[in-house]
């Protein structure tokens, strides 16, 4: 779930850097649009790279905030001021269609960066999902992300062939329960690229983010072409990837990663779920921490410089744990890896000595003790920590997913 953070304000909303909207305006291919839509518009930032780009271009700009000012398009000498037009509602109302004039005025191209926030559910909603065909694709349409939200009202307004540009949070790009709404998405319209933004895109915030353009047709395309756009804003070559392996994720650090590792011979490769390792997630919870009386390791314990060593623990211990099965417990020999955090392929340790309860944020690797050397150092390697950076995800602090990590593929000599 994405929920409102410190990074954004009260409706959830991360305002889009300048050269990034620019950057977005200039991925369009479209010449001269006739008339362009602004979804949860905030201050404008999108649609005026749009103006910028295209002078005489007809905006619509939708934002429930009263409050919202825009830049004073009189001091553009190449823009007509009344070309643009402002609509205080929600971007999510069913009756915008009737409003914005969508059936006699066509949209033709959109720009959206919605607000990174799961809003309270409204019976509205299944329309809106629906008539973009992505009702029967999400496994809680009651718990359904903004972006989901904002993407599907942009292609029920925008007009038959029309182009749309939008940000979407990580969530929306990687995370498996998504799955079937990505499948349904790239077999339905013509996503023409993805490209992954770095941290630090938005004001306030290192959320993570992609950005999507697609049109409006009912004809799917059988590559993706994905990119990333580096920190000092340099966009790498595209991958071009397959539809089916593209709805899986469609991030580029994800799909860089698994084509370097097949151009790698993978005859000595083992996932670790088929090297018998047990992999057990920690029991306690933050809060269950903080009402006991004896040690549990959390996250904050690991340090990012202790990565790849064997460590003493035995400050960790608590003998009067010994009977109580319910709690799950690292020993000598485990290996200790982070399953959630901004940095959690850094935190990757082996358990030299101690035995002691886990915090549910840390995964707890049980392997037999003839491989445990080779799994933390293959796990802790640069090309390991690259993995389980590639294979995690999240749009401000990352997760690694249990059925990824079974997966992570071990070079036996």
């Amino acid at each position: 779930m994405i929920t409102t953070n410190s990074g954004s304000d009260i409706l959830g909303r991360y305002y889009t850097k300048n050269e990034i909207s620019s950057f977005l305006v200039g991925q369009f291919d479209i010449k001269s649009p006739v008339r362009l839509l602004d979804l949860g518009a905030g201050s404008g930032s999108l649609s005026g790279a749009a103006k910028t780009r295209w002078p005489d271009v007809k905006v619509l700009t939708v934002d429930i905030d009263p409050k919202v000012e825009f830049p004073d398009e009189s001091a553009n000498s190449n823009s007509n001021g009344s070309s643009h037009e402002h609509f205080v509602i929600d971007a999510l109302s069913q009756d915008l269609s009737s409003l914005l004039n969508c059936k006699s005025a066509p949209i033709d191209v959109a720009v959206c960066n919605p607000p990174f926030i799961t809003p309270k559910w409204r019976n509205e909603f299944s329309e809106i999902l629906e008539g973009a065909g992505f009702h029967d694709c999400l496994p809680f349409p009651m718990d359904v992300d903004a972006g989901l939200l904002f993407l599907a009202q942009n292609l029920r307004l925008m007009s038959d062939n029309a182009t749309l540009g939008i940000i979407l949070p990580d969530s929306l790009i990687t995370a498996k329960k998504y799955l079937k709404f990505r499948s349904v998405l790239l077999n339905t319209y013509a996503v023409t690229k993805v490209i992954q933004l770095p941290r630090g895109s938005f004001h306030n915030t290192d959320a993570l983010a992609s950005i999507v353009i697609l049109k409006k047709i009912k004809k799917y395309k059988d590559f993706v072409l994905v990119y990333c756009l580096s920190g000092d804003r340099k966009l790498s070559d595209p991958l071009y990837i397959d539809v089916d392996s593209a709805a899986e994720r469609l991030d580029y650090t994800f799909h860089f990663h698994r084509l370097q590792v097949a151009g790698v011979s993978s005859a000595k490769r083992i996932a670790l779920q088929e090297l018998a390792v047990n992999i057990r997630r920690g029991s306690l919870s933050s809060a269950q921490i903080r009402g006991v009386n004896f040690p549990v390791l959390h996250i904050t314990n690991i340090k990012e410089e202790s990565i790849g060593q064997w460590l003493d623990l035995k400050s960790f211990d608590s003998g009067c744990l010994n009977d109580d099965s319910s709690i799950v417990k690292a020993q000598p020999g485990d290996i200790l890896i982070s399953r959630v955090g901004r940095n959690l392929e850094s935190k990757i340790i082996g358990v030299m000595a101690g035995s002691f309860p886990v915090s549910d944020c840390v995964y707890v690797i049980r392997c037999a003790p003839g491989i445990r050397e080779t799994v933390l150092a293959q796990i802790a390697s640069p090309e390991g920590r690259a993995w389980i950076s590639a294979h995690a995800y999240g749009v401000a602090a990352k997760q690694l997913a249990k059925k990824e990590l079974l997966t992570f593929p071990i070079l036996l000599d």
